[in-house]
Formats: structure tokens, sequence, C-alpha cells
């Protein structure tokens, strides 16, 4: 790795850290610039934008980070029982990813500054979840037969239901608690309520 390059990504680390901290609005270029013992002047050469055009890498690299595990999910089940290991699987890699230090703090920073985020920065995060949907949808439609759900329709409440109830876990863990990783007690909770759910659908 080049040398600037090395330079920009200690600088989106230390901006990172400080977004997380205190806030976007909060850090300024100066005291970004201090934290990575350079001038203000070398940081705009890196950065022409400023922090801005730090934010937006900063929240690209962790939409990428994220995305990447969306395309990882593999659909291939046969009942319910693979079904339920599916979810787990998938949430069980939620939870490593915000495990992560730069996942959290990435994510931290996409949910707090959701205000100023770009129109396709904002689309960027409901399409990663629209087809993590998707994903569950196709793996539902292919065990439909064994289970009580009747339609299409059915079928999405299912997936919407099971996306809620992770998500609540996440939220309430990492934002409401201020927590940095998400318990074990947690995540059995979460996947109780998920067995529940799918007992209720089995045929």
């Amino acid at each position: 790795m080049k040398k600037s390059d090395i330079q920009k990504e200690k600088i989106l680390e230390v901006a990172q850290d400080l977004f997380v901290k205190k806030g976007f609005e909060a850090t300024t270029t100066r005291e970004i610039s201090r934290s990575v013992d350079i001038s203000d002047g070398s940081l705009y050469y890196y950065f022409p934008k400023g922090k801005k055009q730090i934010l937006d890498l900063i929240v690209q690299k962790g939409m990428d980070y994220r995305e990447h595990f969306v395309h990882e999910i593999h659909l291939d089940i046969n009942d319910l029982a693979g079904f339920e290991k599916l979810i787990d699987s998938i949430y069980e890699g939620i939870c490593e990813l915000f495990s992560n230090e730069e996942g959290y703090r990435s994510f931290m920073i996409t949910i707090r500054e959701r205000a100023i985020l770009s129109n396709d920065q904002s689309k960027w995060i409901s399409q990663i979840l629209d087809r993590l949907k998707s994903s569950l949808v196709i793996s539902v439609k292919s065990i439909q037969d064994k289970t009580k759900i009747a339609n299409d329709e059915e079928i999405g409440s299912l997936v919407d239901t099971v996306v809620s109830i992770l998500q609540r876990s996440i939220y309430e863990e990492l934002i409401i608690k201020n927590k940095k990783i998400i318990s074990d007690d947690i995540r059995d909770k979460t996947m109780s309520q998920i067995h529940l759910l799918i007992q209720l659908i089995k045929k």
C-alpha cells in the first residue's frame, strides 16, 4: 500500500472514531487533523471536500461490507428446520459484523447521521434490507408446501416479521442501550422468538 493510501486510511479511522464519539457536526476538520498529527492543508490534500467527503467514504465502506454479507447468504433449504437455521446463520453473521469495531462504528455513524446522507446513500440502506428480505422470500417459497402459508402476501408478512424481530434486538442493544455487542442472552431470546414464529406456521 502506498504511503498516501496509508495516510488516508489513518485519517478515515481517526475521523470514524471521532464521529462515533462526538457526532459529525461536533467534529471539526482541525480536530481530525490534530488527531492524525497533520496540518489542515494536508487533510484537504487527501480529502478536498473536507469532512463530508470523509463521512461519505466511511458510509460507503460500511455499506459495501454489509452488502457483501447479504450476497453471501446461502438459500438452499429443504424444510422449516433449514429455514430456521438460515435465519440463525444470518443473525449470527449480523452479530459478528457489529462485534467488529469498524463494523460497529460504521453502523452507528450511518444511523446517527442519516439526516445528512444523500438520497443515494439512504437508498443503499433500504436496498440492502430489501435484498435480505427478497432472499428470505425465495427461501420460504421453496418450502411453502410444508407451511400453513397460503399466498405471496402471507410470505411477505412472515419475512417482515422475521426481519423486525432481528432489527429490534439490534437496535435495542446497539442504539437504545448503547452497547457495542449483542449479548448471548439477547441472541438466545431473539432466536426463541423466531423458533416460536416458525412453529406457528408449521403445517
